[in-house]
C-alpha cells in the first residue's frame, strides 16, 4: 500500500486531516456515516499520502469491531474508493479488501448518495424516485426543535387524502425509508442516548406509530434505533438494547399492531409486510412480541 509520512504543518490549532475526514463523515444511527462526498473527495486529491494513513487507521479501528466499527469500514472503503478514482490507482482499494476478507469483515461498497443545496435532501443519482431506498436526514434544527411536521407530511396518511393514487403513493414507500439524525461526529453517544433525538423520535410515535411500516429493513437500522429512542435508559446494553426488557417488547407489540393496521388500511397484505419490516430482528423475540401483539390486539378489540 502506498507510503504514509507525518501530519502536514498547518499552526497550532489546525485539524489534522483524520479530523477533517472525520468533519465530513457524519455518523447515522445504523453505524455508518453520511458522507460529503465532493469535499472528501477534494481532500484526498490535496494529499494522497494522509488519505493512505487514514485508510490504514479506519481498517484497524474496523476489525477492533467496536460499536461504530461499520462507520470506519465505510470510511476506508470510501476513502480507497476516491483514491482509485482521483489517481487512478487501485493499490490502496485492493490493500483495504483484502485486509477485510483477511478478518471476515463483509462490507458493502460505499453509495454515494448527492446532497441537494438547496434542500439538503440526499438522493441516489442513479435512482429513480419510486425506486430503492430513501434516505431521509433529519437536520439539526428540526431536533432541537423537536418539529416533526416535515416528515408527517412526508409520510402521514392525512395530509393528501385517501385516494386510490395516494394510497398507492404510501404503498410504494414501504421498506424504504432510512432516517438519519444530524449528530455531530465529536458526540461520544449513540444516536438514541442523545435526549433531542429521544423526544423527537416519541413525538413520532405519537403521531405516526405505524411509522415503522416504512423502515428499510437492515440490521441496527432505523428500526433499531426507534426501539432503542422509546426504551428506557434501564433497557440499553453496550451492544446497543436488550430486546427481551418488557418495555422494549411493549414498544415493539405496539408498533407490530399499528403497522398491520396500516397495512390493512392501505390495502397491502399485514402478514408480509410484519415479515419484510420486522426481519432484522431475531426470530425468538419477535414470537415473543407476537404474543404480547396478540393480547393488545384483543385489549383493543383488534383480533382478527
Amino acid at each position: 500500500m502506498p507510503v504514509s509520512r507525518g501530519e502536514p504543518g498547518g499552526g497550532a490549532g489546525s485539524p489534522t486531516f483524520q479530523e477533517q475526514v472525520d468533519a465530513l463523515c457524519v455518523p447515522q444511527a445504523d453505524g455508518t456515516r453520511r458522507v460529503d462526498v465532493s469535499a472528501l473527495r477534494a481532500l484526498v486529491a490535496a494529499d494522497p499520502e494522509q488519505t493512505a494513513a487514514t485508510c490504514r487507521t479506519c481498517v484497524t479501528r474496523a476489525k477492533e469491531q467496536g460499536r461504530t466499527w461499520r462507520g470506519y469500514a465505510q470510511m476506508a472503503m470510501t476513502l480507497a474508493a476516491l483514491y482509485e478514482s482521483v489517481f487512478d490507482d487501485d493499490i490502496l482499494a485492493v490493500w483495504v479488501t483484502d485486509e477485510f476478507d483477511r478478518a471476515g469483515i463483509s462490507v458493502p461498497n460505499p453509495a454515494v448518495r448527492v446532497v441537494d443545496p438547496r434542500t439538503g435532501a440526499l438522493s441516489d443519482p442513479d435512482e429513480r424516485p419510486e425506486e430503492g431506498p430513501v434516505q431521509i436526514a433529519v437536520e439539526r434544527r428540526f431536533i432541537d426543535a423537536c418539529d416533526i411536521r416535515p416528515l408527517v407530511v412526508h409520510l402521514s396518511h392525512q395530509p393528501d387524502g385517501t385516494g386510490p393514487e395516494q394510497l398507492r403513493r404510501l404503498r410504494g414507500r414501504r421498506g424504504r425509508v432510512l432516517i438519519t439524525f444530524d449528530i455531530p461526529a465529536s458526540d461520544p453517544r449513540e444516536v438514541w442516548e442523545v435526549p433531542e433525538v429521544r423526544d423527537y423520535v416519541g413525538r413520532l410515535a405519537e403521531a405516526m406509530p405505524y411509522l415503522p411500516y416504512y423502515f428499510l429493513p437492515r440490521d441496527f437500522g432505523t428500526l433499531f434505533t426507534w426501539l432503542a429512542c422509546l426504551a428506557p435508559p434501564e433497557a440499553w446494553s453496550p451492544s446497543g438494547i436488550r430486546l427481551l426488557h418488557p418495555d422494549v417488547v411493549q414498544q415493539a407489540a405496539l408498533a407490530v399492531h399499528s403497522v398491520r393496521k396500516f397495512a390493512a388500511w392501505l390495502g397491502d397484505d399485514p402478514d408480509a409486510v410484519v415479515a419484510t419490516v420486522f426481519s432484522p430482528l431475531p426470530g425468538e423475540f419477535m414470537a415473543y412480541v407476537h404474543r404480547v401483539q396478540a393480547e393488545l390486539d384483543r385489549r383493543l378489540g383488534d383480533a382478527s
